[in-house]
């Protein structure tokens, strides 16, 4: 009969304790996932903050928390699931009544791009583990990584005149300022451009003759085709990310020097029309715009608008810069082919390209910059960064009453 009566008590008591979790477990509970920065660069540590307030009597003894995020957010110490792009970290938390959980993860940049923690689920159960409950957390966390610049004495663009403008075959106005001699007067010309000197000499009204000039500007095309033969989505997403590099590093040198334009046959967003809609700045001119030129190349897609040729006769008379910079993973006939027309008309043309330059190719007279960059050796001293991120772990959890 004892025996009876202590078993009643117990099942009462599971039933009891089952009820009160399933209908309390998540009640005033208030969860929030933030990092430490809006913006970083690859390869930087920067801080996930998950806190966990408790209102009420009630305490949470195993709660656990999925974050799932992209799988180029490396957290430190955690045995993060990665599936395709996708990362998955498991959090676990003790949380007793009217008190507050705070921990902070070390989380390492990988690469570019911007990224969010998608989705957060709370996972929690009775005293037991009888009942599993869950529930969606705050998450609206999210950074953009800027692409760190691969810096070097050939990665650069320099004026090519250490001060003033530069002459060009045609301009809409003539430069005053500039005389290259005399012509003889047509009637258009104002009386205060007469030679007189010359006009003696030669019996006839003679007038300054005015060469064309343009200030010295730069154009970077960055080609988002990591072969010829590639049709809109990037093959070689490697040697491309060492492209966006390369455009990074030639801001540094370029924005200090002369107005800069950026130029890509590359969309912003895939959603929609913008999946079509190329990247085309207007000229900046000073190191206070290099933040804003690098977080658009954070946030290009490897994704190619058009085949880089065509692209390149599209856009041939919008060009109205004195030099262009061509950041390529391969030369081709028809970039060879672009370059001759503009260097016809006066403008310097230079390619960095990234990979291999067919034999046949014959460039042979073009400003040809090849861009020998060890990928493999960048792969291997992240995995090193990874792995020296897993034996520092994460800061120890800090709890406050509330």
């Amino acid at each position: 009969m004892e025996f009876a009566a202590i078993a009643a008590v117990l099942v009462g008591l599971f039933l009891l304790q089952n009820q009160l979790y399933k209908k309390y477990a998540f009640k005033n509970i208030r969860y929030s996932c933030t990092l430490s920065c809006n913006e970083c660069y690859e390869g930087d540590e920067i801080e996930l903050i998950e806190e966990i307030v408790n209102k009420k009597w009630l305490p949470l003894p195993w709660l656990k928390a999925e974050i799932t995020t992209s799988r180029w957010l490396s957290f430190a110490g955690a045995q993060s699931g990665v599936t395709g792009e996708t990362r998955f970290v498991p959090s676990f938390f003790s949380v007793r009544g009217y008190s507050k959980v705070t921990r902070r993860w070390k989380v390492k940049a990988l690469k570019r791009g911007e990224f969010s923690i998608e989705q957060v689920v709370l996972i929690t159960t009775d005293l037991l583990g009888y009942s599993n409950l869950s529930m969606s957390g705050d998450a609206s966390a999210r950074v953009l990584v800027l692409p760190r610049a691969i810096e070097g004495s050939e990665i650069s663009v320099r004026p090519r005149y250490m001060n003033g403008d530069i002459m060009v075959r045609r301009q809409l106005l003539d430069d005053p300022f500039y005389i290259s001699g005399v012509r003889q007067y047509t009637g258009h010309e104002p009386m205060s451009r007469i030679h007189w000197p010359a006009t003696a000499v030669m019996q006839q009204l003679m007038v300054y003759n005015n060469d064309y000039t343009s200030r010295q500007s730069v154009t970077i095309i960055l080609n988002m085709q990591s072969r010829a033969s590639e049709h809109m989505e990037v093959v070689d997403t490697d040697r491309m990310e060492n492209a966006i590099r390369v455009c990074a590093g030639l801001f540094k040198t370029a924005l200090d020097g002369m107005p800069t334009r950026f130029v890509a046959n590359a969309p912003l967003s895939m959603n929609g029309a913008d999946r079509k809609t190329p990247v085309a700045t207007g000229e900046y001119w000073g190191s206070e715009y290099e933040l804003g030129l690098l977080e658009l190349l954070a946030r290009l897609q490897l994704h190619s608008t058009e085949d880089f040729g065509n692209f390149l006769a599209g856009m041939s008379a919008g060009i109205t810069s004195t030099d262009i910079v061509i950041v390529s993973c391969y030369l081709s006939e028809a970039m060879l082919q672009f370059a001759a027309g503009r260097q016809k008309s006066g403008v310097h043309v230079r390619f960095f390209i990234l990979g291999p330059i067919p034999e046949e190719l014959d460039y042979e007279g073009f400003d040809v910059l090849p861009c020998v960059i060890d990928e493999s050796a960048g792969r291997r001293a992240l995995s090193q960064d990874e792995a020296e991120m897993q034996r520092r772990g994460y800061d120890i959890e800090k709890e406050a009453a509330v």
